[in-house]
């Protein structure tokens, strides 16, 4: 962690060294103690932190450079990349004992993407631009990998794993946005800048459902499709305005 953290904001990890720190941390989460429950926990909870630490970079970069490129968050997209790809060449060769360690680490990782995302929105220093440009390539990323409809480097284990998780993470961390906003808003005369913020909260959460949308019509497995159909109905239900 603490290489990551000492990275020069200015100068962006490449995604061959990307791969090689998450191959470091996925033999780490491999080999710890799986007895020691909360140690476990702790570490897989730092693992999904460092999506929080890119982000920052990537935000620091922007702000020493003044760029207001839509599309300067170099940080992210290639530690997503790399993470989503370390995950799926690991994932077939992931016995029963350390299993549950992984789907942890993937549902806190998912969770820790829509928090950052649905943060995105609240960000007074974000405009519109930049929200669309972040959300549009972790959609890319994500359709590319985890909810891939066809690339066989993906394992269907991982894909209805992530099914099986992203509607509940969305709809809690959208719930959890939405009570910031009316917390921070408490006054009347902000009454419609707190509606306008909830209306694009719930257009972002409902723009990370078209990778799962395009699952239902195009996967190769019936499973992952019967699963994706499943998940937009939940999502039909728990995001609503």
């Amino acid at each position: 962690m603490a290489f990551l953290e000492d990275q020069s904001p200015s100068s962006p990890l490449s995604l061959t060294e990307c791969l090689q720190l998450w191959r470091g941390f996925y033999v780490a989460l491999y080999m710890h103690d799986s007895k020691n429950a909360l140690s476990v926990q702790k570490l897989i909870a730092e693992l999904a932190g460092t999506l929080r630490i890119v982000d920052a970079k990537d935000h620091d970069s922007q702000a020493a450079s003044g760029s207001d490129k839509p599309g300067d968050h170099p940080w992210l997209d290639v530690w997503m990349t790399a993470f989503w790809e370390t995950v799926s060449r690991e994932w077939v060769s992931i016995d029963q004992w350390r299993m549950n360690k992984v789907l942890l680490l993937v549902r806190l990782a998912v969770r820790e993407l829509f928090s950052l995302a649905l943060g995105w929105v609240t960000d007074a220093t974000s405009d519109s631009r930049t929200l669309q440009s972040l959300v549009a390539s972790q959609l890319e990323i994500l359709e590319s990998w985890p909810l891939s409809p066809r690339e066989r480097k993906v394992p269907d284990g991982l894909r209805l794993h992530v099914l099986d998780v992203w509607v509940d993470e969305l709809a809690g961390q959208l719930g959890a946005a939405q009570k910031a906003i009316d917390e921070a808003e408490q006054s009347d005369s902000a009454g419609d800048a707190a509606a306008a913020k909830k209306a694009v909260l719930l257009d972002t959460a409902k723009a990370f459902m078209t990778p799962v949308e395009k699952l239902t019509k195009e996967a190769l497995s019936k499973g992952v499709k019967v699963k994706a159909k499943e998940a937009v109905q939940l999502a039909e239900e728990k995001l609503s305005r």
